[in-house]
């Protein structure tokens, strides 16, 4: 069915949400460095390709050498932080309507990813600046701050990847906060089986920032559908050769002819305020 030799081919497992976003990001990112990129997954359900103009590690070293900058500037996020941690009782009434004007900014705050990618992103809030359903951090964390420092996570790593096979969801130990979008980091176990709080102690052994980093950017276009109940999502894979545009519609379940398979997740609540994908399972509905 497939003609098309991949440029890119990474494994994939479909049943790991973060895993099938990130290579929507990754199809994004291919798309926006080499015009007319196409994907698809592979029949045995292993395999995530891209036909494109270029290679994995070409992407990656553009990816390495991008920047993300938020709409409101450093000082902005740096105030807004410190008058968010601060107790409110103890702000002056100069400071909570600095705190309150600052907030109403960082409701409307977009991040851009620097070319060649020129790609701006501000999924996690609607129309309104409300927080969207797939939002998974807390209220008070800044995710300007969380994609950049991913971000500079991502370039060590890529120094580190193999140039035969560069492997997109290599693990690291860093102190550095996960989205959570991948749902390994679920299937170790709560901060109560363990007994401590993995993030407290910066112990996260399975994060994957560039799955986590990926994923981030795949959400700009890529939805899952919403259908299924309150944080219920799902998302279907194809097996042709799509552009983003077409396959984000597909990815949504919109599409029923040129779907291969579904799958449906749920977010785990990881706390009051933040969420984690649960790993998902083959879904037989529409």
């Amino acid at each position: 069915m497939i003609k098309k030799k991949p440029s890119i081919e990474i494994p994939v497992d479909l049943t790991n949400p973060g895993q099938f976003f990130a290579c929507c990001g990754l199809l994004e990112l291919a798309d926006r460095l080499w015009r007319g990129a196409e994907a698809w997954f592979s029949e045995d359900r292993h395999s995530f390709c891209i036909s494109c103009d270029g290679s994995l590690e070409a992407l990656l070293i553009e990816l390495s050498r991008s920047t993300i900058q938020s709409s409101l500037s450093t000082l902005e996020l740096k105030r807004l932080g410190t008058l968010l941690s601060a107790e409110k009782s103890k702000l002056t009434p100069q400071s909570l309507a600095e705190k309150s004007r600052l907030q109403e900014k960082w409701k409307l705050e977009r991040l851009y990813v620097s070319e060649p990618f020129s790609l701006w992103l501000d999924w996690w809030r609607d129309g309104n600046g409300e927080r969207t359903e797939l939002k998974t951090w807390a209220a008070k964390q800044l995710v300007a701050d969380m994609a950049i420092q991913m971000l500079s996570v991502v370039r060590i790593q890529v120094n580190d990847f193999d140039t035969e096979a560069p492997n997109v969801f290599m693990s690291t130990k860093h102190n550095s906060l996960p989205f959570y979008f991948d749902s390994d980091l679920c299937r170790t176990g709560t901060a109560r089986d363990a007994g401590f709080s993995a993030d407290t102690l910066g112990l996260n052994p399975n994060y994957r920032p560039l799955l986590e980093l990926l994923a981030f950017f795949g959400f700009q276009r890529f939805h899952p559908a919403t259908t299924l109940g309150p944080d219920r999502f799902a998302y279907a894979t194809w097996c042709l050769p799509l552009s983003p545009m077409i396959a984000a519609v597909v990815a949504a379940n919109l599409v029923s002819p040129l779907v291969f398979e579904r799958f449906s997740f749920e977010l785990f609540a990881r706390t009051k305020y933040m969420k984690a994908f649960l790993p998902a399972q083959p879904f037989s509905g529409v």
